[in-house]
C-alpha cells in the first residue's frame, strides 16, 4: 500500500532569518512610546504645579486682603490715640501738676475698652500660606518678582511688629505710672457704685510726674514710627497684590 505523499509548502521549508529592520522599527516604536509617555507625564506634572501655584497666589491675595482689613482696624485705633497725646503734650509743658493736664490724663486713662490711652488693638500676622510656601512650595510660583516682593513684605511686617511690641510696652509702662498718681481703689469703688469716675490724686513726687511726662512723649514717638511703618507696608501690599493678580490672570 502506497503511503500518501504530502507536499510541504516551500515557504515553510525555508527557515526564516531574523529581520533587523523589523526589530529596529519595533525598538523605535517602543522608544517613541516611552519617550512620549515621559513627556506627557512631565507636562501633566507641570500643569498640576502651575495650577497649585495659581491656588497659592489666590490664597496670598486673600491673606493680603485680610491683612489690610486688620491693619485698618489698628490704624483706626491709632487715630484715637494721636489726638489724646497731642492734647496732653502742650498741657504737660504748661505744668505737670496743673489741673487741666491731670484731669485730661485721667479722662483718657478711664475711657472704655480700646479707646483708653493705655489700651489698644494689635495687628496679628497671617502666616499660614507663606509658611506652606517656605516649606518647599515656593517653586510653584514661577515669578521672581513675586518671590522678591514677598520677602520685602515680610521684612517690613517684621519691622512693624517689633515697633508694635515696643509701643505695647510703652503703654503698659505709662499705665503703671498713671496708677501711681491716682487713687485706684477709690476709682474702682466709684465704678462699683455706678458713679462717674473722679480723679482722686495721691501725693506725688515731682520726679514721678517727670517720668509720666517722658512716658507720654515716648508713646508719641512710638506711635509716629508705627504710622510710618503702616504706610510702608500698605504700599508694598498694594504692589504685591497687583503682581499676584496679574500672575493669576496669566497662569490661571
Amino acid at each position: 500500500m502506497k503511503q500518501k505523499e504530502y507536499e510541504i509548502d516551500p515557504q515553510i521549508k525555508k527557515k526564516k532569518t531574523p529581520s533587523w529592520k523589523r526589530y529596529g522599527m519595533e525598538f523605535l516604536m517602543v522608544f517613541a512610546a516611552i519617550t512620549l509617555g515621559f513627556f506627557a507625564d512631565n507636562q501633566r506634572e507641570k500643569w498640576s504645579e502651575t495650577a497649585r501655584g495659581v491656588q497659592y497666589a489666590q490664597r496670598l491675595v486673600e491673606d493680603l486682603d485680610l491683612d489690610s482689613i486688620r491693619m485698618e482696624e489698628v490704624k483706626a485705633n491709632y487715630a484715637l490715640k494721636k489726638p489724646q497725646i497731642n492734647t496732653l503734650i502742650p498741657l504737660m509743658q504748661t505744668g505737670l501738676e496743673e489741673k487741666p493736664f491731670l484731669d485730661s490724663l485721667f479722662a483718657y486713662f478711664t475711657l472704655q475698652t480700646w479707646s483708653s490711652l493705655v489700651s489698644g488693638i494689635s495687628f496679628v500676622e497671617n502666616l499660614a500660606t507663606r509658611d506652606e510656601l517656605k516649606s518647599g512650595n515656593m517653586r510653584l510660583i514661577r515669578s521672581d518678582s513675586i518671590v522678591r516682593h514677598l520677602s520685602v513684605y515680610a521684612r517690613k511686617e517684621q519691622i512693624f511688629l517689633r515697633n508694635q511690641d515696643l509701643y505695647r510696652e510703652k503703654r503698659h509702662e505709662l499705665s503703671g505710672l498713671i496708677e501711681e498718681v491716682y487713687d485706684m481703689p477709690r476709682l474702682s469703688l466709684d465704678k462699683l457704685q455706678g458713679k462717674k469716675p473722679e480723679p482722686h490724686l495721691l501725693p506725688v513726687d515731682p520726679k514721678q510726674l517727670r517720668k509720666l511726662y517722658n512716658a507720654v512723649a515716648n508713646l508719641q514717638g512710638r506711635l509716629n514710627l508705627l504710622e510710618s511703618s503702616v504706610e510702608s507696608i500698605a504700599e508694598e501690599r498694594r504692589l504685591l497684590r497687583k503682581l499676584l493678580l496679574a500672575y493669576i490672570e496669566e497662569k490661571g
